[in-house]
């Protein structure tokens, strides 16, 4: 039963009035009404009167039934405990997402750093780049020679990534001395500044645009006038702050 219904018949059941009851437990007649009604509840020092009054428990006229303490804090514990467990849970799920997003940041940027310094190695794992072919055109004999004590055979170019001339690279590689080809040129797959495989070609097939990029950025890099009138590039300061500058010393394939 509710406590409205419990009270009324408690009242009726002693043969008091309303006001009766109010002088009991010193609140006003309307105050015992509201309680009858449902529309007000009495504080916890009116509920110790109404139950000494009556001569029935406080759990009693408090919950409607007679209610078991030990029982009761057996639940709150369990609960309690439940409570522990969960927060306890919850914080290993925030331990083990949070250090995976700190790996993903430092994966992203240890990718970054590789790929901006030219660590050949990270930009071979690296998933977000993708293998392309490049141009340049060979150095001479006593430079890629392998006998050379000075770079043991390697050596380093600007290489054209597209015809358009908007994608360079600059790739440190090594080929052997050229086997005969006519002016002879350097073909690389190369994916940031890993180079997978690297080919002399003839120059006859080179496009005439890809030979004109290549000259052009030699023209820019290597010599004395470091003002570039195509390609719509600015001086070799400029050109270093926009393109990566890469170092790929791999094991390259000449046929």
């Amino acid at each position: 039963m509710s406590f409205e219904q419990d009270i009324k018949k408690l009242r009726m059941g002693q043969g008091m009035t309303q006001q009766e009851l109010a002088d009991q437990v010193h609140v006003s007649r309307q105050t015992v009404s509201t309680w009858e009604t449902g529309k007000n509840y009495p504080s916890l020092d009116v509920l110790r009167s109404l139950s000494l009054l009556f001569d029935i428990s406080f759990e009693k006229i408090m919950f409607g039934e007679e209610i078991d303490m030990k029982d009761k804090r057996i639940s709150v514990a369990e609960s309690i405990d439940k409570d522990v467990s969960l927060k306890q849970r919850y914080k290993k799920v925030a331990i083990i997402f949070g250090s995976m997003l700190l790996l993903l940041i430092a994966w992203v940027v240890t990718l970054t750093i590789g790929y901006q310094k030219g660590i050949n190695t990270i930009d071979r794992l690296n998933p977000f780049l993708q293998y392309q072919v490049a141009y340049t055109k060979m150095p001479d004999d006593k430079e890629i020679n392998p006998n050379n004590q000075k770079n043991h055979g390697y050596w380093t170019r600007w290489f054209s990534d597209n015809e358009m001339g908007t994608d360079w690279h600059k790739l440190t590689l090594t080929t052997g001395i050229n086997p005969g080809v006519k002016n002879p040129y350097v073909m690389a797959y190369h994916k940031g500044s890993y180079v997978k495989i690297a080919r002399i070609v003839p120059g006859s097939s080179v496009s005439q645009v890809m030979k004109s990029n290549v000259s052009a950025v030699n023209r820019l890099v290597y010599s004395k006038n470091k003002e570039n009138l195509s390609l719509n590039m600015g001086p070799t300061k400029t050109l270093k702050h926009k393109i990566h500058y890469s170092r790929a010393i791999q094991e390259l394939v000449v046929e």
